[in-house]
C-alpha cells in the first residue's frame, strides 16, 4: 500500500470515527426508554397473574339433578349425572377481575348452559343422552386435558376445573415464553403520558374523599335539603370509592399512561359543568 492510499485510509476512518461513531451512540440512547422498560417489567409480572387466574373456572347451576363425575384428562374419567338444569361457568374466582379478561379477550365473562341432559362416564369411554342438537350448550364446559370435578346435588350443581395446559403456559412464561400467545406485548407506538396518569392517580387518592362533601352540597343547592342528605350521600360516597379504587389502578400503572377513566380528572375541575362518568379503561385497545 503506498503512502497517498494509507492516507487515503487513515482520513476515511477518522472521518467515520467522528461522523459514525456518535450517530450510532445517539442511536442507542434513543433505543433505551426506560418507561417502556418499566412497562415491560408489569407486563411481565401481569402476564404471569393472568396465567395463575386461567387455571382455574368454577361454575354454578339450579335444577333438578342427581349425580357426579370426576376427570383427570377426557381419558380418565368416573361418574354419571341425570340434571335439567340452568348454569353459568365463569373464569376464575378473583371476580373484580373478570373485567380484566373481558377486556382484554373481548370475551363474555361468563358463558350459560340450559337444558335437559344426562351421561355417564368410565375412563375414555362416554355415553350420553338428549345430545340431538350439539349446538345446544346442556353441561358444563369439558376441555380434553383438563382435571375437573362436578356435583349436581338435588337442586344446586357445583363445577370445578383445573387446565394443565394453562399450567404449562405459567412455568414457559416464566422464561419468556408464550405457547398459548395470551400474553399482552409492549406496544411501542402508543401515545402515553405517564406524568398525567401519575399525577391523576396520587390526586384521586388524596382528594377523593371530597366528592361527599361536593356532592352534597351539590344536591342540595339543586333539588334541596333532603335529596342532599341522600341522593347527595350516596352518590359522593359512590363516586370517593371509584376515585379510590381507580386512583391505585392509575398510580400502580402510571408508566403506561393511558387516558383518564375518570372524567372529570380532578375532583375540583375547572370546568365545573363536566359531566361525570367513568369511561372504558384504555388497555382494552393497547398496552
Amino acid at each position: 500500500m503506498s503512502k497517498r492510499q494509507l492516507k487515503a485510509f487513515c482520513f476515511c476512518l477518522v472521518m467515520w470515527m467522528v461522523v459514525a461513531l456518535p450517530t450510532s451512540a445517539r442511536a442507542q440512547e434513543e433505543k433505551f426508554d426506560l418507561n417502556a422498560i418499566i412497562i415491560d417489567a408489569e407486563l411481565y409480572v401481569w402476564n404471569r397473574i393472568s396465567d395463575v387466574l386461567d387455571l382455574f373456572r368454577g361454575g354454578l347451576a339450579g335444577g333438578p339433578g342427581i349425580g357426579a363425575e370426576v376427570a383427570i384428562t377426557e381419558y380418565v374419567q368416573l361418574g354419571a349425572y341425570t340434571s335439567y338444569e340452568r348454569g353459568v361457568t365463569f373464569p376464575h374466582f378473583v371476580f373484580p377481575l373478570w373485567l380484566v379478561d373481558y377486556y382484554e379477550k373481548n370475551e363474555p365473562i361468563f358463558v350459560f348452559h340450559e337444558g335437559r341432559y344426562a351421561t355417564a362416564a368410565f375412563g375414555p369411554w362416554r355415553r350420553e343422552s338428549n345430545v340431538e342438537d350439539s349446538s345446544i350448550d346442556r353441561h358444563f364446559p369439558r376441555h380434553k386435558w383438563d382435571v375437573r370435578a362436578q356435583l349436581d346435588a338435588a337442586f344446586i350443581h357445583a363445577y370445578l376445573a383445573f387446565s394443565p395446559t394453562e399450567f404449562w403456559d405459567l412455568l414457559a412464561g416464566f422464561v419468556g415464553w408464550d405457547p398459548a400467545a395470551d400474553d399482552q406485548r409492549l406496544d411501542y407506538v402508543a401515545t402515553r403520558y405517564p406524568a398525567d396518569q401519575f399525577g391523576r392517580g396520587v390526586s384521586n387518592i388524596l382528594f377523593g374523599v371530597f366528592e361527599v362533601p361536593l356532592n352534597i352540597l351539590r344536591i342540595t343547592a339543586a333539588e334541596g335539603d333532603l335529596p342532599g342528605v341522600s341522593k347527595g350521600l350516596g352518590l359522593g360516597v359512590w363516586r370517593f370509592v371509584c376515585r379510590e379504587i381507580i386512583g391505585v389502578v392509575e398510580l400502580a400503572t402510571f408508566p403506561f399512561g393511558w387516558q383518564p377513566i375518570i372524567e372529570p380528572e380532578y375532583v375540583f375541575p375547572i370546568n365545573q359543568n363536566a359531566t361525570w362518568r367513568v369511561r372504558r379503561p384504555a388497555f382494552h385497545k393497547q398496552y
